[in-house]
């Protein structure tokens, strides 16, 4: 079933980054403001934006809403090592890593990749690394995962079976999968100037569930972990609900 909760909007542009964190009726959302950056987000672009990615707060506020999602509905332990997969800079991976034993952060941005390095060096935190890894073309590696996250990350995977099979062998036995990312919408969520990173166009949950008990997973369940507001190209503001699918090996 659909989580149907109401959401009470969080403007970025007149809340700080901690308030933006604010629990309203039990979900969490996010307003983005209209200085939205509108240049090419192509893969190469990842690299180039890497250094000032953080530097809007309704990214940071997303995180923040699907690793408290994922507290909620997946229960991570200290006695877990994850992998968090399109990690970018870290953010959902640094939220969840005082909760498990460890995290490593995967993306096929070298970009992205150095920022996580920096944060982690400037942390000190032993119990996380940064590796390059794009399941979608290259072989699957043999680490084994007590959990893997993937937070706003599979809309830019075109080959999405193939991804999902992977992290399917790369978990343990009884291990889990934690998938959040945009409901299906009409391709207003992203400008055209990004269309060539983007596959899909959000995700239906009762498919992509369907697809996961295909490859493997079971017990697959959804909720909503948050809901993006930000004005589109037909110049009204619209909703983007975020779900969060939690599944096991």
């Amino acid at each position: 079933m659909h989580d149907t909760a109401c959401w009470q909007p969080i403007s970025d542009a007149s809340l700080s980054t901690q308030d933006l964190f604010r629990k309203r009726h039990g979900r969490y959302t996010v307003e983005i403001a209209d200085t939205e950056e509108t240049h090419p987000m192509t893969q190469l672009h990842f690299d180039e934006a890497a250094a000032t990615w953080d530097e809007q707060p309704r990214r940071i506020a997303v995180a923040k809403a699907i690793g408290e999602k994922i507290l909620e509905e997946a229960h991570p332990t200290k006695d877990m090592d994850v992998l968090d997969y399109g990690c970018g800079t870290g953010l959902l991976g640094l939220f969840l890593l005082p909760h498990v034993r460890s995290i490593t952060g995967a993306d096929n941005s070298a970009g992205m990749l150095d920022v996580l390095r920096k944060k982690i060096a400037e942390g000190s935190f032993d119990n996380m690394k940064a590796i390059r890894l794009d399941l979608e073309h290259g072989p699957c590696p043999a680490d084994r995962y007590n959990m893997i996250v993937v937070g706003m990350a599979m809309h830019h995977i075109a080959d999405l079976d193939r991804v999902l099979r992977a992290f399917h062998q790369m978990l343990a036995p009884d291990g889990v999968l934690c998938l959040a990312d945009l409901d299906s919408e009409p391709g207003t969520f992203h400008g055209p100037e990004i269309a060539g990173s983007v596959h899909h166009n959000g995700f239906d949950r009762t498919q992509l569930k369907a697809q996961l008990a295909e490859v493997g997973f079971t017990r697959a369940n959804d909720t909503t972990a948050t809901s993006i507001r930000k004005p589109t190209a037909t110049g009204k503001e619209e909703d983007f609900p975020v779900f969060l699918i939690v599944a096991r090996r």
